[in-house]
Order: C-alpha cells, then structure tokens, then sequence
C-alpha cells in the first residue's frame, strides 16, 4: 500500500469529522462527537498541530501533538501530548499505523527543540499495547503515572468523607479567572506534571471556585469545566433497564436523565484542583456545592484522582470509575514524575 503523510489545516474538517465518526478512543459504552467544529477541543489542550495518513486520497489516520505547559521539578516547561490518535477500522490489521507513528516521529526528529513527549491511553482501549510497546522502528512508551476516572451521580445527596472535627468554617465562593490563577499559581509548582499555562487555565469553558475560612484565607481552587462545546459524549447503545432508577432519581432532583442511543451524555469535570492541606476534605466540599448549585446542567460529575486516592474515595453502584495511564517517550527527563491528574487535558 502507498500512504501519504500530510500536516491538516481546517480545510480537512470534514474528513476529520467522518473518520471520528468511525473510531473511538477506548470506550464502548461512549462515543466522542467533535462536531460541528473538529478543532475546537485542539484549543483546549495547547496549541496543537494535527497530522493525517491517507490511502488514495481517503484520509484513514491522523493524530494530534499539543504544545503545553506543565511544572516539572518545580519549574514550569514546556511539554508535547500526543493525542487525538485514530485509525479506521478497516486498516487496523495493516501497516498503516506503523506509517503514521513512523512519520510523526521522523517530522519531529527534525525539530531540536523536541526531546520527548507524552500520552494518556485509556486502560480500556484495546489497541492500547500497540500504542506503547515500540518496535525497531518506534521508541516504547515509560509509564509515568496512573489517574483513576471517578464520575460522581449528581442525582444522589452526596455523602462526604468522615473527618476529624474543624473548628473553622468553610465557605465556597464563585471568583473571576485572574482571581483563581492567583490562587492555583501559588501552588501549583508543588504538583509535579501540574498544567501551569495561564491561557488554557483561563479558557470560556467553565466556573472558577475558592474554598475560604473565615480568616479570608483560600485554601483551595477548582474550575468547574464544561466541554460539550469542544466534544460531547454520545450513548453507543441503549443503557440496561436497570438504568431507569436513575432516571426517575433524577426527575425528582431537576437532574439531567441519562441519554438514550445517540443522545447527549452530561457531564461536567472538577479541574485544576488545587489545595493547601486536606484535599479530600477540600474536593468533598467542592463537590457538595457542584451538586448543590448546578445539578441541573449535569447528571455527573467527573474528576481525576491518583490510584492510591480512588481508594479512599467511598463509592456506590452508580459511581462511574475508569483508568487511564500516562506515557513518555524519546529522551524523558530523569526528574519526570505525575502528581497532578487533570482529565481535562486527557
């Protein structure tokens, strides 16, 4: 087979379209819908550069490299995340996505300035150990951490965490963005692969929180993030009947109901967590004032955890829960190190 290479403009949007309409990233349950703009999420994540394979003149891969920020060793660097990897399924038993990595990796070994880059692989994807295993031709991916998914029922009083007794009294208060930096920025070097780029921190895409005592002192931040404008979740197939409990909860609550096939999953993400000292206390909080104040724009709430965090998390039979693994690749720093799990990003 012959292959062509080629970096995409928005010319290809459409063939975007069509091939994501054809792939999915690890999930069964879930599809991705990028429409109507294909390249709103790249936004999301960086500034991005997206790259196709076509075979006679059908395009049938691409993938995507995002130029970010991210504290590494207490300073903030800049880091590339390979994502947005896809294949039609007609040519996953052929060479062609040995000619897509090949390719993307000969473009880049032609840039000095990149030694590395990462990629998170959901746990679930079954092409996953073609993705990381490398070969005489591709580097293998070193796995760098592990972030747990856990999608919490905004349908359901959220029951928090059994702590010690405070004497202080915490308030959960909505800020402006500049606010919210302040507050993230002084903490955020403190997390090793923290995103640290104000740019994407400061994206139209959600609401700002600060946790204050009554010192006015803020001890943790969030942003409650919405990304339906830049990729919606749609159902694959109809949910069990079991499912129709949650339904009827969430008529009772004014909460989104679960999709039927084809519809619109929502669903909102705790991001940019970031606090002082007890973060479990802190995100409990945040997700009781979430349920609170906006259950009416999302049937769940979705944040990134480490794997030994998801273990203390309290969970019940309509807790969602995936996993993902995070890889470098090329000449990884020695000093590379994940604490920081934010699945907007992902």
């Amino acid at each position: 087979m012959t292959y062509q290479f080629l970096e995409l403009d928005e010319s290809f949007e459409e063939q975007l379209l069509r091939l994501a309409s054809r792939t999915n990233t690890g999930s069964d349950l879930f599809y991705v819908d990028r429409s109507p703009h294909f390249f709103r999420l790249s936004d999301e994540f960086g500034m991005t550069k997206h790259f196709g394979l076509f075979r006679e003149n059908e395009l049938i891969g691409c993938v995507a490299v995002s130029q970010q920020q991210r504290v590494i060793d207490g300073t903030c660097e800049r880091v590339f995340y390979l994502n947005d990897l896809r294949l039609h399924p007609d040519y996953h038993r052929t060479f062609a996505y040995y000619r897509l990595a090949e390719n993307l990796l000969s473009f880049y070994r032609n840039e000095d300035t990149v030694k590395w880059m990462f990629s998170t692989v959901l746990d679930s994807n079954t092409n996953k150990s073609s993705m990381i295993k490398g070969n005489q031709l591709l580097p293998g991916g070193v796995e760098i951490g592990k972030t747990t998914h856990i999608g919490v029922p905004m349908f359901m009083n959220y029951r928090k965490h059994k702590q010690k007794s405070y004497n202080e009294h915490l308030s959960v208060i909505e800020i402006d963005g500049e606010e919210a930096w302040q507050v993230y920025q002084k903490r955020m070097t403190f997390k090793s692969f923290a995103p640290c780029d104000k740019d994407l921190f400061m994206k139209e895409n959600g609401v700002f929180l600060v946790i204050r005592n009554d010192r006015k002192e803020d001890l943790a931040v969030c942003k409650l993030v919405d990304q339906s404008d830049a990729r919606k979740l749609r159902l694959s197939d109809k949910l069990p009947i079991a499912f129709k409990l949650v339904n009827f909860l969430c008529r009772g609550v004014v909460c989104p109901p679960l999709p039927d096939k084809g519809d619109l999953f929502r669903h909102g993400y705790m991001a940019y967590f970031m606090a002082k000292e007890n973060p479990l206390r802190y995100r409990d909080e945040f997700i009781a004032y979430i349920q609170k104040t906006y259950k009416h724009r999302f049937t769940y709430l979705f944040y990134g955890a480490s794997a030994e965090d998801s273990q203390r998390y309290r969970s019940n039979l309509l807790t969602i829960k995936l996993s993902s693994t995070t890889y470098a690749y090329g000449d990884i720093p020695i000093s590379l190190a994940m604490d920081f799990h934010e699945l907007t990003l992902i």
